[in-house]
């Protein structure tokens, strides 16, 4: 079986993208390990000169902790229930640390297979469009994270957009996403903007693709740059009612500047599309 993780402050946002993970889940057959991470205050051992009672200090912190955990867990499984996904297996995960340190952990131990999160940050542009917490967990591991913004309502998964230069190491990230497309019964644009492409070699890697994945029900798009390549992938999103965005993530560049553009169609589109962010392949 395979496993989904879902990292909860379980606030509305968490919720709303605890739903995105309910769906995948029973669509491809998976379990979904719900974490909950709390930090400990760091208190001084001479404080007051009884230093013997800081471990009951401790101790009552994530008692407390724990209660709040306790009841949180039972909203979580009322909501799936409320859907009709109770028959979803969830793990509720109770653990200290930092989120992406601890989601690293868990993703290495139990053999997770996808990240699902909602998206809220504190300081700074980006942080602001996909959260401080979403951010470090995409930088600190290789799987894929699903960031599900705010104001994205799930009614079903029917088309995705996965952006491509048509480089081999794009290869296994748009696999991966076949093969939730094929599960949720979805359709796929593989989406490349010309920027100072020589069109013919554009039009022979379209081909090279269409010739490696006969069988798949993917759609070639190929889009003059408008302003950026960022606004012209924005536009095509809004403009057609994309359930899913599909970017990898590579070492530089396009992935800071597809968050962190102010163009006023990225915002919306962070806004409302969730984004499925992938590693590239090393």
């Amino acid at each position: 079986m395979r496993a989904i993780l879902f990292p909860t402050d379980f606030s509305e946002i968490a919720n709303n993208a605890f739903l995105y993970a309910l769906h995948i889940a029973k669509s491809i057959d998976a379990k979904i390990y719900v974490l909950y991470t709390y930090l400990e205050p760091v208190l001084s051992a001479t404080h007051g000169g009884q230093p013997e009672l800081l471990g009951e200090v401790y101790q009552t912190i994530e008692l407390n902790q724990f209660e709040v955990y306790k009841k949180k867990t039972q909203n979580l499984r009322n909501l799936a229930a409320e859907v009709g996904m109770q028959e979803v297996e969830l793990v509720f995960l109770f653990e200290e640390g930092p989120v992406a340190s601890v989601v690293k952990n868990i993703v290495d131990r139990e053999k997770i297979h996808i990240v699902v999160m909602g998206t809220h940050g504190e300081s700074g542009f980006l942080s602001k469009l996909i959260g401080t917490n979403t951010v470090s967990v995409i930088k600190s591991i290789q799987n894929p994270v699903l960031a599900v913004p705010p104001h994205a309502k799930y009614q079903g998964i029917k088309r995705t957009v996965f952006t491509t230069l048509f480089r081999e190491k794009d290869k296994p990230a748009l696999k991966e996403m076949l093969l939730m497309a094929r599960a949720v019964g979805a359709k796929i644009d593989c989406l490349h903007v010309l920027h100072n492409d020589k069109v013919p070699d554009v039009l022979l890697n379209t081909e090279a693709w269409q010739n490696e994945f006969p069988d798949d029900d993917i759609n070639y798009i190929l889009l003059d740059e408008v302003e950026s390549i960022e606004n012209t992938i924005a536009n095509y999103i809004l403009e057609n009612n994309i359930d899913i965005l599909g970017v990898v993530k590579r070492n530089r560049n396009f992935f800071d500047r597809l968050f962190g553009s102010s163009v006023s169609n990225n915002l919306a589109l962070h806004s409302k599309v969730p984004i499925l962010v992938f590693h590239e392949e090393k």
